[in-house]
């Protein structure tokens, strides 16, 4: 008692040492935000459902449905001038099997300056260039197939771990940089499954106004098996005018396909072999009105390549995606998209989502 009563008594000093007000929590400034996205999908192949699977069968299936895609709710807590809380949750999964699901953000932010900022937690690790905006601003329908992919092997999408990023400005060619450990077992779990970490690290430099060049690479283990990934991409963004504006997106990346390996029963073939690549280009041209309820209307059309085992017997995927977009808000708080999704394999596979497949899909989005 006498040590945990010494303790009582110089634990608030020291952290007035520290400059860290114990009542901080009663001086939080909490903002909550939201976005909701809801579709309609239909289907102009009469043997292929809504999510792209091809049936031979009786089974009954659904060629057109309207869906919750995503119902988010997000948390910021400024704690003080240099950390804040973020938590982010989609309770669109609960429509689906919500299982390491729901949670996507929940991470903490120290921030000394532009040069030095931590965050612990779950979060996006600095990847790629879709790592750097949520999906309410993403210029396609959704993000890129080469995302999830690469997010199902722990190197992109919402991850458990330790970050440290920052950015130099006031140089000829500003440049940012990211670097992270994560335990590379996707989100939502209670602790690694493996002593294995993944290290990913990325820099994006400014090469002008307009311009901006990333490159990214990652080396770990998973379950004691080296794995790698690297990626490069280009982002460019021009106003022509008061009116019209044009943006260009690409990006390659190539890596180990870890999940492939370890669903084989016995593999015998080295990881190594496990091998996934893709690119993808998306050109956006957007034409803004004045004094209408019809902010802004945009044409994008996406382009993709991706084999998930181009080493063995892969089945390559492109996928065409034109896409029309109208934003009745600024910001895209509300939003109307209508795109028409092309994916063409290189052999179909029956009874399977490698699949040729023509789908429609209208989204509505509000942001609030």
């Amino acid at each position: 008692m006498k040590y945990l009563s010494l303790l009582l008594i110089c634990f608030p000093v020291l952290l007035s040492a520290q400059g860290i007000n114990i009542a901080v929590s009663e001086k939080a400034k909490i903002n909550f935000s939201g976005m909701i996205q809801t579709q309609f999908n239909y289907s102009l192949d009469d043997r292929v459902d809504i999510t792209g699977k091809h049936h031979t069968g009786s089974e009954h299936f659904s060629r057109n449905s309207f869906s919750v895609k995503r119902a988010r709710l997000q948390l910021n807590a400024v704690i003080s001038d240099r950390i804040n809380a973020v938590m982010l949750v989609n309770f669109g999964d609960f429509t689906g099997n919500p299982q390491n699901k729901v949670l996507e953000n929940a991470y903490i932010k120290y921030s000394v300056n532009d040069y030095v900022n931590f965050q612990f937690g779950q979060f996006r690790p600095q990847f790629g260039q879709e790592d750097n905006y949520p999906v309410d601003f993403v210029r396609s329908i959704d993000y890129s197939n080469q995302y999830y992919l690469f997010g199902s092997n722990s190197w992109q999408s919402f991850q458990i771990g330790v970050s440290y990023f920052g950015e130099i400005k006031d140089i000829a060619v500003p440049i940012k940089y990211a670097i992270g450990v994560y335990n590379g077992n996707n989100r939502n779990q209670i602790g690694d499954n493996d002593d294995g970490k993944i290290v990913p690290a990325r820099l994006v430099f400014g090469l002008t106004k307009s311009t901006q060049f990333g490159v990214s690479g990652g080396a770990g283990r998973n379950m004691g098996q080296k794995i790698w990934a690297y990626g490069a991409d280009l982002d460019y963004k021009k106003k022509l005018n008061e009116r019209w504006d044009v943006e260009f997106s690409s990006e390659y990346k190539q890596g180990i396909n870890s999940v492939a390996f370890f669903a084989q029963e016995d593999p015998v073939i080295p990881v190594n072999m496990y091998a996934m690549r893709g690119i993808y280009l998306l050109p956006n041209l957007s034409y803004s009105f004045k004094n209408t309820r019809l902010k802004k209307l945009e044409f994008a059309f996406r382009y993709e390549y991706l084999d998930a085992d181009f080493k063995q017997d892969g089945n390559s995927r492109q996928s065409y995606i034109p896409m029309l977009s109208a934003s009745f808000a600024e910001a895209y708080a509300i939003r109307v998209q209508l795109g028409y999704l092309m994916d063409k394999y290189e052999r179909n596979v029956p009874n399977t989502t490698q699949y040729d497949t023509n789908r429609i899909v209208c989204q509505v989005q509000a942001r609030f």
